[in-house]
């Protein structure tokens, strides 16, 4: 076959797989529709996300050993340290207190830490296109909120009989507003639809790079009042007055990098 012929049909593969996972609906479709066939997959962190897109992708060795084909066509000769950015995954993804601390790559220039977080990102891209990787969040949230934080904590303990998973996580501040406001608190009505990792889109992948350490500024992290809709909210405080434009909740679900953030002043750390 022409080789060109055969790239345009792996194309067109493609466009159909990315096409044929979406889907929306309220919170009460995705109880009924989609959190039956696999619950325990709706309630990953971020880290256990991404020890199970590791796992996609890779194969353990004969030593047990994780080996990723993530990494395998980019970076050579550094099998040690991708082995220990696989062990604190798979620690964090158990629970363990690793969680609660950042990853920092140190290394000299070109040696594969920037390719590794572009690796990363990528994988997790791909990721969620699969049927194992399926994100759902509420619609319209600007850090694509798990549904299932919806659920009153009230029955949560009916919630872990019911389905044997253990849902932990609040509500956001935007969606609260939204439920109060917009849907008098009928959380069973709140849009619901799949969300798709990709870092050009902000979604599930953050990236934050000071233009200048010196004069790094919090409110690209976190964002700040967005003033426009101060007058229309009537309050600086209202969630939704708020510009939720920070790196931190494009990573929300996924992963946030920050280049060379050691470089910033002691303060702004």
């Amino acid at each position: 076959m022409d080789p060109r012929v055969q790239y345009r049909e792996q194309l067109q593969a493609f466009t159909r797989q990315h096409r044929a996972g979406h889907w929306s609906g309220s919170f009460a479709q995705f109880m009924e529709q989609v959190l039956p066939v696999a619950p325990c997959q709706f309630v990953r962190s971020s880290h256990q996300y991404i020890w199970d897109m590791l796992g996609w992708s890779g194969q353990q060795d004969e030593n047990g050993k994780l080996r990723c084909k993530l990494f395998a066509d980019e970076l050579f000769g550094i099998d040690d340290a991708l082995a220990r950015v696989a062990d604190y995954f798979k620690a964090a993804a158990a629970g363990s207190e690793v969680g609660r601390r950042l990853l920092l790559l140190l290394g000299p220039p070109s040696g594969g830490k920037s390719t590794l977080v572009i690796r990363l990102k990528r994988g997790l891209e791909e990721y969620s296109y699969t049927d194992a990787g399926a994100l759902f969040g509420i619609a319209g949230c600007p850090v694509h909120e798990s549904p299932l934080h919806l659920v009153p904590h009230t029955m949560r303990s009916g919630f872990r009989d019911t389905y044997g998973v253990e849902v932990t996580g609040e509500l956001c501040p935007h969606c609260r507003a939204r439920q109060e406001h917009e849907l008098s608190g009928d959380f069973l009505r709140m849009p619901v639809e799949r969300i798709f990792i990709s870092e050009a889109g902000r979604v599930g992948v953050g990236t934050y790079a000071p233009h200048d350490p010196n004069t790094a500024d919090i409110a690209d992290l976190v964002g700040s009042v967005d003033l426009s809709k101060v007058a229309e909210f009537g309050d600086e405080g209202d969630p939704r007055a708020w510009s939720w434009s920070g790196a931190v909740y494009a990573a929300s679900r996924g992963m946030l990098e920050m280049i060379e953030i050691l470089k910033v002043k002691r303060e702004f750390l």
